[in-house]
């Protein structure tokens, strides 16, 4: 179980980067670089997600912390535009709502599986 929620809450992180580039948030954040930064501070979010995975199956000692890890990294995307920087005509689409918001509960359910072990 602990995978399919790990697989989950990675999906809308990913899906909400999908979006992230749609909707221009290195110019709504003042990054600079367009597409090039864009590309390249997405390398350690997609790497860390994709090794995070490998580790939740070869080493399971490790599944308390990767949980931990990845579990509050769909925390992110609710603070990041519904708290600190909120701008009128982004990320506020139904299904943008339905990303930030199932990340928050993938998030913790993650949490929660990683701790007890299951």
């Amino acid at each position: 179980m602990l995978e399919f929620i790990y697989i989950l809450n990675i999906t809308l992180l990913l899906l909400h980067e999908i979006e992230s580039g749609y909707e221009k948030e290195l110019e709504i954040l003042k990054i600079p670089g367009k597409i090039t930064s864009f590309l390249v501070l997405h390398i350690p979010i997609i790497f860390i997600s994709f090794f995070g995975f490998y580790c939740i199956i070869q080493y399971p000692q490790s599944r308390i912390v990767i949980s931990i890890i990845m579990g509050s990294a769909g925390f992110i995307p609710f603070f990041v535009h519904k708290v600190i920087v909120k701008k009128k005509g982004h990320f506020d689409k139904v299904i943008s709502n339905i990303i930030i918001y199932g990340n928050i509960i993938s998030g913790i359910v993650l949490i929660i599986f990683g701790i007890i072990g299951t």
